[in-house]
């Protein structure tokens, strides 16, 4: 039994039956020592948002640009512990906490065309919840998953997901998976701001190339199901609010996958500039190579299906 397991199992125990908001003050300790002792991380944080608010104009003092970065730290000690906080969440509470807006009547309409949807989504504000309270109204949600090369933690990971009513999608098998739901006319839901495939094809994201990755874009292509831009984030209160992007549709017979993934780019550009305290992000996404590398050193050696996969969260 790994540690990182009896880990994950620790934070459960504590996350069910701690009070929300002493876990909110405990997180608040943990992420001013991150700030403070993990100098890599946070100058990684204060360049992202740099680039961030640079390429909307905006040139922030560094005591400011520190600020953002104690608060990016602080939401995501948050969101950890909502993560295991949340995992036994009723009904009548999600509806409290959450802000649905216009989201199911989006998602109807869109699927009843018939193609699927695919929803995409990033590392910012509390992607899992926002898949969970969906699939808990009812509406099928596939996800692509990491799978962790150690059984009993990666059916622990996966367990999360089921439990909240997530069917998870290896990435090894995700582009036959994925397609086979959009055609049950099913959600697939992706992440669309980091690539753990290895592969170097970049798209221009705030200004200098980066690897993002081209699946959705890919899966528009091939089965004409239009891809969502879905964030939930962090509102006042600590409660939560969906935000929705324009549709993106996707003509195989017009666009390319580079035409497609501009407008995936674009369509996180927007949310991750309004939310950049928001968006959990701590290494250089613009140094290719060594995103590469560290992509391909987080995925080496999943495995899913009993074989030796890369994965993608």
């Amino acid at each position: 039994m790994s540690f990182k397991y009896l880990q994950m199992k620790f934070a459960e125990t504590i996350g069910r039956f701690m009070p929300r908001r002493i876990g909110y003050g405990i997180a608040r300790r943990f992420a001013d020592a991150y700030v403070l002792f993990d100098r890599r991380g946070r100058e990684c944080v204060i360049n992202n948002l740099q680039r961030i608010h640079l390429h909307n104009g905006t040139a922030l003092s560094r005591r400011a640009l520190r600020v953002l970065a104690r608060e990016n730290f602080l939401n995501f000690a948050k969101y950890l512990v909502d993560f295991f906080h949340f995992l036994h969440l009723s009904r009548e509470r999600a509806d409290r906490l959450v802000n649905f807006g216009i989201v199911p009547q989006v998602f109807d309409d869109l699927l009843a065309r018939g193609k699927g949807l695919i929803t995409l989504s990033a590392h910012l504000g509390n992607w899992e919840l926002g898949a969970a309270v969906l699939a808990q109204r009812g509406y099928p949600i596939n996800a692509v998953a990491l799978w962790q090369p150690d059984p009993k933690l990666n059916a622990l990971y996966q367990s999360y997901r089921t439990n909240r009513g997530i069917i998870p999608i290896p990435f090894g098998r995700a582009a036959r998976e994925c397609i086979a739901a959009l055609r049950r006319n099913e959600i697939v839901a992706v992440l669309g701001d980091r690539d753990y495939t290895g592969g170097r094809q970049t798209v221009e994201f705030f200004g200098r190339p980066a690897r993002l990755p081209d699946g959705p874009a890919k899966l528009a292509l091939a089965t004409g199901a239009p891809i969502l831009p879905a964030f939930m984030v962090r509102v006042h209160g600590d409660t939560f609010a969906y935000v929705l992007g324009e549709p993106i549709w996707a003509d195989r017979q017009h666009d390319s996958v580079d035409d497609v993934m501009k407008r995936v780019a674009g369509a996180l550009e927007e949310v991750i500039r309004a939310y950049s305290e928001q968006w959990y992000l701590f290494h250089d996404l613009w140094d290719v190579e060594g995103d590469r590398r560290q992509a391909t050193a987080a995925a080496f050696g999943a495995a899913a299906g009993g074989e030796k996969q890369r994965a993608q969260e």
